[in-house]
Order: structure tokens, then sequence, then C-alpha cells
């Protein structure tokens, strides 16, 4: 992917009309967000596409509603301040994330998923295969309206004139134990939890950063961890008796500027991330039951601080991967060159090489990347990179879809120094080239033996295709072809050309036509353009028929 975005991308919707080659199959109408493709037309209603940007938006949102219920649940479930300090704000991102549940449980009823492979949209047999699996049974625990019910229940039960007192201390006492039961009944809607981690997954493949997502994740889950243990700690200690011994949150009396909300949390959570992160110790356990909690916070934490180091240190690793890889094959080159003596003059040239190698690809062999993806793939996001490069070369520009194609995916990408020969005068031609990124020079040594250069072709020019096509009289370069700088040039071989055309013989007179051509009119106006120039040597003498076959051959 990181090597895909260095590449020139087309939108989907500017694509190249080759690509409809690839795109005209079996359309349906299924909802991927942004795009509406039309499967399913003929059930009269959408499906939503469980790869698409919508199903990945739905489930951000879900995952962003599952974060706040696993912080805020215990917290209330434990600081019941919390709640009466801030009643409308909890009521209110309550409501939402109930919203996004139940917006999430109607999506999954139209998302469609894969049977043998293929998209289901049939919308009865998603419905089915969703109310057969265990994700139903998670999504109606977690929608289920029980803190309303629970709300109402209690309503009712304080206003009932049997159970009403009009006593503070009573009614003060009924309050809190309200809270506490509905704090208890939102656990329920952390039965989403898959969806959360469903959706770290999918976006883990769909970032251009792995490894740092990995490592957001670990550290996600290991604060969650200590937000958790340090409200079961509290929770503990009140149970037991706050101050009863040194091991216990401690007991402050009223007016006492420790005794605030903030102030206790903070107090947990530091004892919770000493005793999981083993970095320091709590007081001496007295009770049973703190030893119980001591041990599975000291089990908790060797397990966490265990994944979290290896796993960091797998993405630092995974991150530095591409670099490491260069250097050790830069070192073995260097040490290659050393050890055999090459001059210094060319070591330099090949050390800049690497540097510059680096600097453009990261790394990346291209070759290798392709062949990991399959044909179809291959060819697509070739296309999308090389096929307004080839239409440039003229001897392609009227080719069939299917033969360009084919020759995208025969492409090679090769790097040039500056000052590099690309090719030599009287070279046998068995391949063509494209610049892809630089500058070239055309270079011919006249009847004088003077050096000319003749052209400088740039980013998106071709040179050496009428050598390519194997027209006779032209198999040989007739010129020298020099890197103004750094280039990258994509070359096409003569071999891969030939394999190509053996199943479009029709393309291949078309291109062996369109050489002879060129070559016609080539020799045309390069002979008047030499006459012009050459004004003290007699047309139709050898020098100047060699000059205008040296300039109609290239």
């Amino acid at each position: 992917k990181q090597w895909y975005q260095r590449r020139v991308r087309v939108p989907e919707d500017e694509a190249p009309f080759i690509l409809q080659h690839f795109n005209d199959r079996n359309k349906k109408k299924v909802y991927a967000g942004g795009n509406k493709s039309s499967i399913g037309e003929e059930h009269g209603s959408f499906v939503v596409d469980p790869a698409g940007d919508l199903y990945f938006f739905t489930q951000a949102l879900v995952t962003i509603a599952m974060l706040y219920n696993i912080v805020s649940s215990v917290l209330r479930l434990t600081f019941v301040e919390f709640e009466e300090q801030h009643k409308f704000i909890i009521f209110t991102l309550d409501s939402i994330c109930d919203v996004i549940y139940l917006s999430d449980f109607a999506v999954k009823f139209r998302t469609g998923y894969l049977d043998d492979g293929i998209l289901v949209t049939d919308v009865q047999k998603i419905k089915e295969n969703y109310m057969s699996s265990q994700d139903f049974s998670f999504d109606l625990a977690a929608v289920l309206p029980l803190c309303i019910s629970y709300g109402i229940a209690m309503e009712v039960y304080q206003h009932s004139t049997y159970f009403f007192t009009s006593r503070p201390d009573v009614e003060a006492s009924m309050i809190k134990n309200i809270l506490i039961g509905e704090a208890t009944l939102r656990l329920f809607k952390l039965a989403k939890f898959y969806s959360m981690r469903r959706f770290f997954e999918s976006f883990g493949s769909r970032t251009n950063s792995p490894g740092v997502m990995r490592a957001f994740c670990l550290i996600m889950y290991l604060l969650l961890s200590i937000h958790w243990v340090a409200c079961i700690y509290y929770s503990v200690s009140e149970y037991e008796g706050f101050g009863i011994n040194s091991w216990v949150f401690p007991k402050y009396e009223e007016g006492d500027p420790s005794n605030t909300l903030h102030r206790k949390y903070i107090h947990c959570f530091y004892w919770a991330f000493l005793t999981l992160t083993t970095i320091g110790g709590p007081d001496q356990p007295d009770t049973t039951l703190e030893f119980v909690l001591t041990c599975i916070t000291f089990l908790l934490g060797i397990f966490i601080f265990a994944a979290v180091v290896g796993n960091v240190g797998d993405a630092i690793t995974s991150m530095n991967e591409s670099k490491t890889t260069y250097q050790k094959r830069s070192d073995a080159i260097k040490l290659y060159m050393q050890h055999h003596g090459v001059p210094d003059v060319l070591q330099r040239k090949v050390k800049k090489w690497l540097e510059y190698s680096w600097m453009r690809t990261q790394g990346a062999d291209e070759q290798s990347l392709m062949d990991a993806l399959p044909e179809r793939l291959r060819a697509r996001i070739a296309i999308q990179i090389h096929v307004k490069t080839l239409k440039k070369v003229k001897i392609f520009e009227n080719c069939e879809h299917g033969l360009l194609c084919e020759l995208v995916l025969k492409l090679k990408p090769q790097i040039y120094s500056p000052g590099d020969y690309i090719c030599r005068i009287g070279e046998i031609g068995k391949e063509m080239f494209i610049i892809s990124h630089g500058k070239v020079e055309c270079i011919i040594t006249t009847a004088s033996g003077e050096r000319k250069t003749v052209a400088v072709l740039v980013a998106g020019q071709s040179f050496g295709e009428i050598a390519l096509l194997g027209v006779e009289g032209c198999s040989r370069r007739t010129a020298d072809v020099r890197a103004i700088g750094y280039s990258e040039l994509l070359s096409l071989s003569k071999k891969a050309l030939t394999q190509a055309l053996e199943d479009y013989p029709e393309a291949r007179k078309q291109l062996e036509q369109e050489g002879k051509n060129r070559l016609g009119k080539g020799t045309s106006s390069n002979s008047n353009n030499v006459k012009e120039e050459s004004e003290d040597t007699v047309p139709g003498s050898p020098q100047v028929n060699e000059l205008i076959t040296q300039l109609k051959s290239f």
C-alpha cells in the first residue's frame, strides 16, 4: 500500500477506459459507502457491503460508543457521585450511544456476508444468517432497554404511598441504590466488545502503518485495564471500610481537599498503574480479599506487560524492517566492492545510486510486491500506474485493450545514475524504454567525429520502439542514449512483446505497419533537415546518407 500511494493514482470515476475490461461483470446493488454498484436491484432494496466504507464508518461509531461504555459503566458503578455531578451530560451521552447501538442493530439486518466467496445480497438469507449467529445474541443484549425499564420501575417504587418516606437519609440511600442499579445494567452494553475488536482489526488492514495501529491498541487496552483495576480497588476498599489498614483507600473527612472525585480517582489509578506494571508495589495486604485482588492484579500485569513489550517491539521492528534490509544489502555491496578492489570513483557512484534508490522506493521491490498479488489485481494496479504513459508511445496508440493489459504487466522499472549510458551505437535493440522520471539525451556521432546531442527526452516520452518491432534494417541502435540526471525508466523487452503478440496476430501486423510508416516519414523529414543544416555537404553523399540512416533508425 505504501508503494502504491507513491505512484500516480487515478480516481475511480476517472479510471482509464481499459479498466472496463475488468469491471464489466455481474453488477448488483451493494452499497459500499460512496459508490452504489448495482447488484440486487431485483430485490428492490440495498445491501451494505461488509468490506465497504459505510459499514466501516458504522463500526467506527460503535467502537466510540463501546469505549464510552467501558470507561463510564464501571466508573459510575464505583463513584456514585460522578453520576450525581454530571447527570445531564451522562444522560445525553447514554442516549447517543443507545441510538448508535440501535442503528448498528438495524444495519446488521442489511449487511451482506460471503458464502463460497460470493457476497450474499438476498435480504431474507441475510436476516436468517444474522439471527442464527452469535453476534445477534450479543447485539440483542446490548440494545435491550434495561436501564429505561429499571428507571420507570424505580420511579413508580419511589412514589408509591406504601414505600414513600420523607426521611432524607433513607431517600439519599434509595437514590444511591437506584444509580448503582442503573450503572450495573449498563454493563450489558459491553456485549458489543467483539465489534470493537473487529473494527481495530479492519482498521489495521486498511492503514498504511499497521505496526503503529497495533501499538496504539495495546496501549489503549493497558489504560482500560488500569482504569478497571482502579475502580475495583476503590470498590473493595469501600466494602472493607476506608482506612482500616494501609492497603485500602484512606479515609478522608468532609471538607478535606483530598476528598474530591478527581483526587480519589487519581489515587486509585496510581495504585493500579504501579501494581499492573510491577514497577512499584502496594502496601502489604491483610485480608483474604486483599490478597486475592493483589494476586489477580499481579498476574494480569504480567500478561499485559509481556504483551505490550513484545508487540511494541515487533511494531518498532516492522516499521524499520525495510530500512534494515536496505542497510544490510548496502553493506554487503560495499564489502563486495572493497574485497574485489573496485575503484573509489565507481564505489562512490554505486553508493549514490543506492541512496537515490532508497529515497525513491523506500526499499520496495516492485516485482516481488506484485508477484504476491493475483494476476487480475496486478493488471489493475499496473494499468492505474502505467497505462497513460504506455498510451503515449505512438506505436501503441491504436492497440486493442487486451494487448495493453498484457504489456503493462511486462514493464520492468530501472534506475540509471547521471552519465550512465542506457544504450550504445551498434548494439542490437532488444528492448524499448519509457521515461517515468528524469531526463535522457540522445547523442550521435557525425561524419567529422563530433558528438552531437540531437534530442533531450523527458518523462512520458519513449525511445527504441522501432528496433523493438524488428523492422528490417533497424535492429541496431544508431545513437547513444545517456541519462542526464537520475532517471527512472520502464523497459519492455522484445521477447516480452513477442510473447504478448502471439495471441494478437492482427495487432502484430498493425504494429509492424506502424513501424514501417513511421520509418518512411522519418526518412523524408530527416533528409530535409540534414540538407538544411549541412550547407557544406553535397546531398546524396555517403556522409549525409549515413546521418539520415542514423536519425531515421533511432
